[in-house]
């Protein structure tokens, strides 16, 4: 059983032993364009990749657990999707960019799950020198990073985002430039350890220009092994629709928009998909880590175009004429298919589930505005609210958190229902929706006209910022990121804590900023897992401490009044409310603060628009403000 309860912490986790690494000084980089950095890892194996400016093959080396050192002679392939735009030439010297470069990819394996390994890598006079970790074991623990919509490019130099006042101008500047905020947030990042980083979409500005793609590698990697982030640690990315984006001049035409996506299906090492169309691999994938279910997908554009299932009115459907290799991803597609099997499965066998992609379906931003025509209100054309249709089917499979991006600013909702067992049986179940989009681009305010019921954090109101004497001490929006420990609490239970990071400026007495600092917002959230039961008491379903005891209605069957009784051990915020057994709530019997001891509450059968129920079988269920829950069936009767 799964219960979340917010916590004010922050988790040290212990990271698995790590074995000396190559000690060799990074010598010339001229021959690497991208230094090394790690893809796709297995238990036992990964995969290594980098690009270089000639057509000389690499030679990787790695040291086996026994100490001998294997070596492994890569086999260059010319990256001709990584070429420079026409209209990129006037930023180089006399308007000739470089030729597209050269891409390596080693893939190690029959190595030793959990375990490090030092490697390096000679291209030419250069080398470089860092180690990986393979996957671990289901039983181990994992840190995982997760961020959106850092959207790099050289012009973010100097360019500082708009920082949306609570108090005042929404177009004020931000501290910084964009580009030292995504460098602190990488910086904070790789302070942490962590074992996978993963990104929701927009991770350069045009994914159709290449300068924004030597932008982002330029952040992430480095010809030090030791100050190489991606060199050390797994970078996973789902799509977004920057990465859709034709670049200078193009917007999102087709079929630009696909030269700019096979940037990124050229950077990026997935597991396959095996989807029926080749050209759609990479674009949404599945990897199991250790206890971890990590699904990324493409929810960029889906079809029929310009409807209201649809994310991009710019671009073509995958089932239009015309239209490119973008998936579509609500029901009846393909990817939806897919996705329905990869989730059954990591029901049965992961700890937890979590899903990534862009597009974020419950928002205040600009795009939780419904699709439509335009980039202002009433309608936005990049909406997310399409993406909704796949909330069903993450409550069904019982996903944990859903991170994505896209609207820039760091939210919170939860949306409640029912996950359905594998053996059949149901409980009440809890989804956190994130926006993590924070990565080192916008932090944009909420919009006037909308609300999000779901919503349970914010960061733009619900972590005021506090000044002192012109300086701000504290609080406030920021360049961030969601950091999720995942570690085993024993006898088969598991705890994630899912912490929201920002990375804080410093100002001195004069308002400058000497320097920053790692901070954590007051909305920490921790889920907990046991081994899936193989069945569940109808009468009793329970999760969390046992602060309460809710007994069962009287009488059951009924056919107008029944009464609902429970108990508290102290006092508590309580809602208790009527399920149907889809999982939507339907009716609110109370909600709010009630003293300890016993409670008589009497329900009419009626929802909370006021008509009279149909006969069947309902869940009713009381949660306390701690966030344990405990549900029971009642039969109505006409």
């Amino acid at each position: 059983m799964k219960s979340r309860n917010p916590l004010c912490l922050v988790f040290t986790l212990a990271i698995l032993t790590i074995l000396p690494a190559i000690a060799v000084q990074a010598q010339a980089a001229d021959d690497f364009r991208v230094p090394p950095y790690l893809q796709n890892p297995r238990p036992d194996g990964i995969t290594i990749v980098w690009f270089s400016e000639s057509a000389a093959p690499g030679r990787l080396s790695y040291v086996s657990p026994a100490g001998d050192e294997e070596a492994i002679e890569s086999t260059p392939i010319l990256a001709e999707t990584l070429a420079y735009l026409s209209q990129e030439s006037g930023f180089f010297e006399n308007n000739q960019p470089p030729p597209p470069p050269y891409r390596h990819t080693v893939t190690i394996t029959g190595l030793t799950p959990g375990t490090s390994y030092a490697y390096a890598v000679q291209q030419g006079a250069s080398r470089f020198a860092s180690s990986f970790a393979t996957a671990p074991d289901a039983n181990s623990p994992v840190r995982l990073i997760i961020f959106g919509d850092s959207e790099t490019e050289p012009e973010s130099t100097g360019a500082r985002c708009a920082w949306a006042d609570p108090n005042g101008s929404p177009t004020r500047p931000y501290l910084l430039d964009q580009t030292q905020g995504f460098a602190n947030n990488i910086e904070v990042i790789a302070s942490r350890q962590p074992d996978l980083v993963a990104i929701a979409g927009d991770l350069v500005e045009s994914g159709g220009e290449q300068r924004d793609w030597d932008e982002f590698w330029l952040h992430v990697t480095d010809i030090d092994g030791n100050e190489s982030l991606a060199g050390r640690v797994p970078f996973l990315a789902a799509p977004g629709n920057h990465e859709y984006y034709a670049g200078i001049g193009g917007r999102y035409n087709q079929p630009f928009s696909e030269r700019a996506i096979n940037r990124f299906r050229t950077y990026f090492e997935f597991p396959r998909n095996n989807a029926p169309d080749p050209e759609q691999e990479g674009r949404y994938f599945r990897l199991d880590y250790g206890p971890l279910t990590l699904i990324g997908l493409d929810v960029a554009n889906d079809s029929p175009s310009q409807t209201d299932r649809d994310t991009n009115f710019f671009l073509l459907g995958e089932s239009d004429s015309g239209g490119g290799h973008a998936p579509a991803f609500g029901p009846g597609s393909r990817q939806y298919a897919w996705l329905e099997e990869q989730l059954e499965e990591a029901q049965r066998v992961s700890r937890f589930t979590f899903v990534f992609f862009h597009h974020g379906p419950y928002s205040v931003g600009p795009h939780g505005y419904d699709p439509g025509p335009g980039t202002g209100p009433p309608r936005d054309s990049q909406s997310g609210v399409p993406v909704r249709a796949l909330t069903p089917l993450f409550m069904r499979f019982g996903v944990d958190a859903v991170f994505a991006g896209h609207d820039e600013m760091f939210e919170r909702s939860e949306i409640e229902g029912m996950e359905v067992l594998p053996d059949g049986t149901d409980r009440p179940h809890v989804i956190q929706f994130y926006d993590v989009g924070v990565g080192g681009d916008g932090l944009r305010g909420p919009e006037e006209e909308l609300e999000n019921p779901h919503q349970r954090f914010l960061a733009h109101s619900d972590a005021p910022e506090i000044w002192e004497n012109d300086i701000l001490v504290d609080g406030g929006k920021h360049y961030g990121h969601l950091e999720v420990n995942v570690v085993p609490l024993g006898q088969g239970r598991w705890e994630a804590l899912l912490t929201p990071v920002y990375v804080f400026p410093l100002m001195s007495s004069d308002g400058a900023i000497d320097k920053f600092e790692r901070r954590v917002y007051d909305d920490v959230i921790r889920l907990t897992s046991g081994v899936v039961p193989t069945a569940v008491k109808d009468d009793q379903l329970l999760s969390g401490p046992r602060t309460f005891h809710l007994q069962q209605n009287s009488p059951n069957p009924f056919n107008s009044n029944t009464v609902i009784s429970f108990e508290l051990q102290r006092p508590q915020v309580i809602d208790l409310s009527i399920f149907n057994l889809a999982g939507q709530r339907i009716a609110t019997v109370s909600r709010g603060q009630r003293v300890a001891g016993s409670h008589v509450l009497q329900w009419k059968a009626l929802g909370d628009d006021g008509r009279a129920l149909s006969s069947g079988v309902y869940l009713y269920r009381l949660k306390t403000e701690d966030g344990a829950m405990q549900t029971r069936r009642l039969l109505f009767l006409k």
